[in-house]
């Protein structure tokens, strides 16, 4: 009875907070059909509905893409084609637009230029599936699994999985949608998801995600104390987040900290390529206390429906983590894209601090910050750490670095950085740099020390303005140094701290300019 009340609230909050029904659309690559998916799965009379996205597949050669909308008018000046760089020209016919590509990559195509995600498309420009090289062990022939998305098949997927570690074998999941609850993949795996493939959490009963002892954090996908796992394919993890927070129980899921999609602790020579991570419950992709972690080419859409069931969505969260490779990436996150984290520094047998980490070559959308480290930053040190060639089209604050604990973060460069809209969240600032204290009486603070943004452009002038700020009481200017290299707004180089584009209250730094 208190759960049917709940959601009686929450779809009357739903209805009443302007959200409509999806807008369609159809899609044609080179004159064939391709289907148009929704980000979730649950029922559009719950009004939880976000964007919907499509795949079409890329041989090389161009592809002639054609939109037709339906239920709905758009202008010439309401559409527009992301990323910017991508430099695609679109053409406008009636209620169709189309435009070629000659690569592969993320489009995303809006029909209305404010947050009205109903009328936004992501396509997913990939290459043509392959399958993986080795000895393959279906899972459905081998294990006669149930891929109809009927029946609930934990045990035999994790018998599966714990079958196929260490021997070198690739276990297959075909086409097709495997409901289960938590799945926890062992050392020296290879596991590869058709693109068609789908895994998806059970929400019928929440227990088996709850975190046990020596986790901390609840989990979908639990990959723990392993080492040598790669996943590929083009097929998806799926958090089922949007039936588990806006439909099932969602206070109690709030009480207990939501659900990850991806949680790895102390693993090492982890990879995921091509992989699909889609309507993550909590944070999207957490991994603590791990080393040599790699994602290339996978493709991650949160829930964006913002109101407080919704929180908290993060997109890549490396946790007191070294070496870690996000490339050619997309995301579509309800919070932050990435946030370089220290959350458990001296817990869970976890002693490491942030080293080596490279995002490059990814596009990404968000409602918070897109670039970010922090605001947790409990462990001592964060070294070497690289921010190059993305596309940030949309975000409340695209680059930022928030130390709140004691760690010293040096060395960090933002470089080719292009941002394209400001989001109106919260703070709506380009970026965002600050050293301050989570506690009053905190006996520690850190620092924030060589940190270069280099040929980062903003196509829009964002409501407020950048900050470099610190508590005065505490530290000296020296303690926040920061350099721009041909930092541009709206085709301008900025080349000293203009008030038109900073907010000198909120600058009290070593700030230069190069």
């Amino acid at each position: 009875m208190k759960t049917k009340l709940l959601n009686l609230i929450f779809l009357f909050f739903c209805f009443n907070h302007g959200f409509s029904e999806a807008q369609s659309f159809s899609l044609i690559s080179n004159g064939r059909s391709v289907p148009v998916w929704e980000q979730n799965d649950v029922p559009l009379s719950y009004s939880l509905n976000t964007y919907k996205y499509s795949r079409v597949v890329y041989t090389g050669k161009p592809l002639l893409i054609e939109i037709n909308t339906s239920g709905f008018k758009f202008e010439n000046a309401d559409w527009d084609i992301s990323p910017h760089s991508y430099e695609l020209q679109g053409k406008k016919q009636n209620n169709k637009l189309s435009f070629t590509i000659n690569r592969t990559g993320y489009v995303v195509v809006r029909f209305s230029k404010d947050q009205d995600f109903t009328k936004r498309l992501v396509i997913f420009v990939e290459p043509p599936e392959s399958l993986p090289v080795g000895e393959i062990v279906n899972v459905v022939e081998s294990y006669n699994v149930d891929n109809s998305g009927i029946k609930n098949e934990t045990k035999k997927i994790q018998l599966a999985l714990n079958e196929i570690s260490g021997t070198n074998k690739v276990l297959y999941f075909p086409d097709g949608k495997y409901k289960t609850f938590m799945l926890q993949i062992k050392s020296n795996s290879k596991i590869h998801l058709a693109k068609n493939s789908r895994i998806i959490a059970d929400a019928s009963n929440l227990n088996s995600y709850l975190a046990k002892k020596g986790e901390r954090f609840n989990r979908f996908i639990l990959i723990k104390d392993a080492s040598n796992i790669h996943v590929t394919g083009l097929g998806a993890f799926d958090g089922n987040g949007t039936q588990i927070l806006g439909v099932v129980d969602p206070e109690k899921v709030r009480e207990f900290g939501g659900i990850r999609l991806l949680y790895m602790l102390n693993s090492k020579n982890i990879s995921f390529d091509g992989i699909l991570l889609k309507d993550s419950a909590r944070w999207n992709t957490h991994f603590v206390g791990c080393q040599d972690i790699t994602f290339r080419n996978c493709k991650m859409i949160n829930n964006v429906i913002n109101n407080k069931f919704f929180g908290s969505l993060d997109g890549w969260d490396p946790d007191s983590s070294k070496r870690v490779l996000i490339e050619d990436c997309f995301s579509w996150a309800g919070d932050d894209n990435m946030a370089i984290k220290s959350t458990v520094y001296g817990s869970l047998n976890v002693d490491s601090n942030v080293e080596d980490i490279i995002v490059r070559g990814c596009v990404f959308l968000t409602k918070k910050t897109s670039l970010k480290i922090g605001t947790e930053t409990m462990c001592v040190s964060y070294k070497r750490i690289l921010f190059e060639d993305i596309d940030v089209i949309e975000a409340d604050r695209v680059m930022g670095i928030n130390v709140r604990d004691r760690a010293v973060v040096d060395g960090v460069l933002f470089k080719d950085i292009r941002s394209e809209y400001s989001f109106p969240d919260r703070k709506t600032m380009p970026i965002n740099v600050y050293i301050t204290r989570r506690e009053d009486n905190q006996p520690w603070i850190g620092k924030i020390k060589n940190v270069v943004f280099e040929n980062c452009t903003f196509e829009q002038k964002f409501p407020n303005k950048i900050q470099i700020s610190r508590l005065e009481n505490y530290t000296d200017q020296k303690d926040i140094d920061v350099t721009f290299k041909n930092l541009t707004f709206l085709g301008k180089k900025i080349t000293f701290l203009n008030p038109n584009y900073f907010n000198l209250s909120k600058c009290n730094g070593l700030i230069k300019f190069k």
